[in-house]
């Protein structure tokens, strides 16, 4: 099966300081990656890395068999790729529906497809983004992500924060997006890494220390890595 994403030997860096080393990774067609561990080990320097919002030396990222190494972050997103950042991505001076009207673009992923993915929203479309809770926040950034309609969405500390009913939400929206879209997570919630992981990269100090899919990684061996 070809990759989707394959990412080659990534080295990032902020200023002078190395963040992550010789790090390789790939997601398929259709596929959830996860990207474990604690705070601190480089996992979302990692997922930024891929957008190009964190300088790369020596590594190549491949999307849909084009070379982005050096693409500037919007030419990026352009070509596919969204990022849903830890806090949602959303425009606190701006309603829910005119954060929506901003990332708009034409494609399978509507309006009526978040609502029926996140039912909670269409209550909120006339609330600024200074005054989403947590939860809200996390539901209309992955919902602003997907309304550009990419090829594969990246979404940074989905759980982080949230109560476990909400932590329950996000899983079942993302198993959902599964049918439709490839994915890569970022996140340190055993519960939900399992509940909806496919492959599982396990990284401390800015390396790949263990991989596999949900199969081959014991849960174990999970939790090993998140209480280091």
């Amino acid at each position: 099966m070809n990759e989707i994403l394959k990412v080659e030997s990534l080295n990032a860096f902020y200023g002078r300081s190395q963040i992550t080393f010789d790090i390789d990774f790939s997601v398929n067609p259709g596929e959830v990656a996860v990207v474990v561990g604690r705070n601190g080990v480089g996992k979302t320097t990692t997922l930024k890395s891929v957008m190009g919002y964190v300088d790369k030396k020596e590594s190549r990222v491949f999307f849909k068999n084009q070379d982005i190494s050096d693409l500037q972050p919007h030419r990026i997103a352009k070509s596919g790729l969204t990022f849903v950042p830890d806090n949602g991505g959303v425009f606190h001076n701006l309603s829910v529906e005119d954060n929506f009207k901003v990332s708009e673009r034409e494609g399978a992923f509507s309006r009526d497809y978040v609502f029926e993915l996140f039912p909670k929203i269409k209550n909120i479309l006339k609330r600024k983004g200074a005054h989403l809770s947590g939860g809200e926040r996390k539901m209309v950034g992955i919902s602003k992500g997907l309304l550009m309609n990419p090829d594969m969405l990246i979404i940074d500390e989905p759980s982080e924060g949230l109560a476990p009913s909400l932590v329950k939400d996000i899983a079942a929206a993302i198993n959902k997006l599964e049918e439709k879209i490839s994915l890569i997570v970022a996140d340190q919630n055993l519960a939900f890494i399992l509940s909806i992981a496919d492959r599982i990269y396990i990284m401390d100090g800015g390396r790949i220390k263990r991989s596999g899919t949900k199969e081959e990684i014991k849960k174990e061996e999970i939790e090993k890595f998140l209480a280091l």
